[in-house]
């Protein structure tokens, strides 16, 4: 029993090592102010996160297609696949959270969906994806025609033993992810970032030139183009990691 626990108390440790630096700890700041409640972790992942904010009051549930990678007690698991039904009742949770996780689906539109039929009327989703529009990336889309690394067949077989769950397989920004979110009756209430790139400063002459050409553009072309965020400093010049909040 005494050697058990102390197992567990090192894996904890390491996962908590090993959590999303950033990302974890803007949603927990984002939510340590609100009501406690029925809380979705999905994809749940080790399942950090949810311990933490279990500790902080939350009734914490966690959802993730690969079961074994789900490490921590005394949170509730359920196996499901975010492509399809998640298996809670609908309007259960009154949060959920979905760090990193919409990238490696195959359809993100049903995500938001299942997202809507889960969460309470008010309820709050918060979610966290790579930020593909930051100036550092835009520059690489230009000079290689990709946002992300190439795979080859091999590197498929044996870094992802042939599971597109573990890849990022759709590269979902700000503005797919924000009419998902508004045509599933969602209201977007906070943007921010994980942490900043203290290297993007760098590039900062070029987000300059992007403004001023675009500052000669029809109105309704930057509103067409929700401008005033893909523009703002929080995408243009922030981290690796966007972080949104919306309400339902």
């Amino acid at each position: 029993m005494g050697n058990n626990d102390f197992t567990y108390e090192q894996e904890t440790q390491e996962l908590i090592t090993l959590a999303r630096s950033g990302t974890h700890e803007k949603i927990i700041e984002f939510l340590q102010n609100e009501n406690k409640g029925k809380l979705l972790d999905a994809p749940a992942g080790t399942g950090i996160l949810a311990m933490k904010l279990k500790e902080l009051g939350f009734d914490c549930y966690g959802c993730d297609i690969n079961e074994e990678g789900f490490k921590v007690q005394d949170v509730e698991f359920r196996v499901g696949d975010l492509n399809k039904s998640i298996p809670f009742e609908a309007n259960y949770f009154d949060y959920i959270t979905c760090i990193d996780g919409l990238e490696h689906l195959e359809n993100p539109h049903n995500a938001i969906r299942e997202f809507k039929r889960l969460l309470k009327k008010g309820g709050k989703l918060f979610i966290s994806i790579p930020n593909y529009l930051n100036i550092e990336r835009r520059m690489k889309f230009l000079l290689t025609g990709s946002f992300t690394k190439p795979v080859n067949q091999e590197m498929f077989k044996e870094r992802f033993d042939c599971n597109t769950a573990m890849m990022h397989i759709n590269l979902i920004g700000y503005p797919l992810l924000r009419f998902l979110l508004e045509s599933n009756n969602f209201c977007i209430t906070k943007l921010d970032i994980d942490k900043p790139k203290p290297k993007m400063l760098f590039l900062s002459p070029i987000t300059a030139l992007i403004k001023l050409y675009c500052w000669f553009w029809p109105k309704k072309a930057k509103e067409r183009y929700w401008l005033k965020e893909t523009l703002s400093r929080e995408i243009l010049l922030g981290g690796n990691t966007l972080i949104i909040v919306a309400e339902k």
